[in-house]
């Protein structure tokens, strides 16, 4: 919490008192509570809290900060500051934009359902979350594609038929960063970077890239340099009538100590609207991950299978609840996890 405060401190000395109208403020909270009952669930509720809260500095300028409370299913608390950064945006015929400080990474269309009030199911992209079975030895394990905010520097330039953006972070997309976190990756630079096209209103095509570092020569074993990756990924939306469909699929190439690995993300979900309160949503996803030591042992990369199913009612604009069918399979694992969840969602937007 010290980052949130810090932030509010300089957002407050930046304007005069008598300047801080409502209109430079902001603050939406969102609260979730999740239970899932079947095969390999916990007894427990999930409980996220997720606020976003800016201050707009002058006409172009804004410090944001997103605090993240969450309970998953024990008695401890997973607090983190996901984002939290300096923005800087001008209006023109290409249309700018500066963050820097905590920021989202260009690469991962998943990123955008990480609140729940825009996931469109009850589970979050667990790809994201999950990490992959070590494939290589000396080296702490790493995600596909994981759901982090690094620190870093991003620039966007856009108009109504594209967009491309290009960011400098501090940790590899395949690895978690937690503000404070005793776990996180050693520092190094990583170029991430990614373009748009959008043909028609509400198609939209894209394209992501990341290289650098994802283990460091400190994090290895008997390395005498360090490991290096790179992420080419493709992503796509589409929104027509009550409906919105959209997915990706996201490759990685490893430098490990003997050939170059590879693992594959992909998702394709769907949201149809069938009445003002009433919709249905569905996410296919999955992971195929580098195979373990001696690939000769193994008919395959082991892969993790995720289907869930989701009808959602929307009590009032500001409430709503969801009903899911969730499935999964993990690692290494020939049978599936069958669940079903509940979930209400409260989301408030005070100014």
């Amino acid at each position: 919490m010290r980052c949130t405060v810090a932030f509010a401190t300089i957002a407050a000395a930046a304007q005069p008192a008598a300047a801080q109208s409502v209109e430079r403020l902001g603050l939406e909270t969102t609260v979730s509570i999740d239970q899932f009952a079947g095969q390999a669930t916990v007894d427990r509720p999930n409980i996220v809290v997720d606020i976003t809260a800016f201050v707009r500095l002058g006409d172009e300028w804004q410090i944001y900060v997103r605090p993240w409370f969450r309970q998953p299913r024990t008695p401890d608390w997973d607090t983190q500051i996901y984002q939290a950064a300096l923005r800087y945006e001008h209006q023109a015929r290409i249309a700018t934009r500066v963050e820097a400080g905590l920021i989202g990474s260009p690469i991962g269309l998943g990123m955008a359902d990480t609140s729940p009030s825009s996931n469109p199911t009850i589970a979050p992209h667990l790809s994201y979350f999950t990490p992959m079975l070590p494939f290589d030895t000396g080296g702490p394990r790493v995600n596909p594609i994981a759901s982090t905010y690094p620190p870093g520097v991003q620039l966007t330039l856009s108009t109504n038929r594209w967009d491309v953006r290009g960011a400098l972070v501090s940790s590899s997309p395949t690895r978690i960063f937690v503000l404070g976190g005793a776990t996180n990756p050693a520092a190094t630079p990583v170029v991430e970077g990614g373009a748009g096209v959008t043909p028609a209103a509400g198609l939209r095509f894209g394209v992501s890239f990341a290289h650098g570092a994802y283990l460091t020569q400190s994090e290895l074993i008997r390395s005498t340099s360090d490991r290096q990756m790179t992420m080419v990924g493709v992503e796509g939306e589409y929104a027509f009538g009550y409906t919105k469909l959209s997915g990706e699929m996201i490759r990685d190439s490893f430098e490990t100590a003997g050939d170059p690995a590879a693992a594959y993300e992909w998702f394709v979900q769907g949201t149809h609207t069938l009445s003002p309160r009433w919709f249905v949503a569905g996410r296919h996803e999955g992971t195929s991950a580098p195979a373990r030591g001696n690939a000769a042992f193994y008919r395959g990369q082991p892969t993790l299978k995720i289907v869930e199913a989701t009808l959602g009612y929307r009590v009032t604009p500001e409430i709503t609840l969801r009903g899911s069918y969730f499935t999964r399979q993990f690692y290494g694992r020939t049978t599936w996890d069958r669940q079903g969840g509940a979930q209400i969602v409260w989301t408030r937007r005070w100014w």
